[in-house]
């Protein structure tokens, strides 16, 4: 895995320097699109753990796609329609992310971290209620 981490990184650092080589124009929507591209590419397994780090980096929003949560850890926050400046600190934002988040996931039991990071981060949240509920006395009929 840590080969295949590092062609990714590779290719990533190439894309960003020279988004137009690879057919993007450079933005935050066609980068975004090309990695969802290549993660299915690896039969989704690429960024494995991508969305779960950016859900504990953000501290909420266990319900939304890799490509929100970046969006909303860009600078300014969630923009619903992007500027060209969001736009460009977007896609900023995203390279730093995912240069962090292979850095952590290339680690001896990276990938484990993250999700056990992500399980502990999931427990603590109050509208996830593990334990059965206790049935209403009231409703119950004799």
């Amino acid at each position: 895995m840590r080969a295949c981490s590092s062609s990714n990184q590779a290719l990533l650092t190439a894309i960003r320097r020279e988004p137009a080589r690879h057919g993007l124009d450079g933005s935050f929507s066609s980068m975004t699109t090309f990695l969802l591209g290549l993660d299915a590419g690896s039969s989704w397994s690429m960024l494995t753990g991508f969305q779960e780090w950016l859900v504990v980096r953000l501290g909420r929003g266990h319900g939304l796609t890799w490509p929100f949560l970046v969006r909303h850890l860009a600078p300014g926050g969630w923009i619903h329609l992007l500027t060209k400046h969001a736009d460009a600190a977007a896609v900023i934002t995203l390279h730093r992310l995912l240069r962090d988040y292979f850095t952590i996931r290339e680690r001896s039991g990276g990938l484990a971290r993250i999700l056990l990071d992500h399980q502990s981060w999931m427990v603590t949240q109050d509208w996830l209620q593990l334990d059965e509920a206790e049935p209403d006395s009231g409703s119950q009929r004799g």
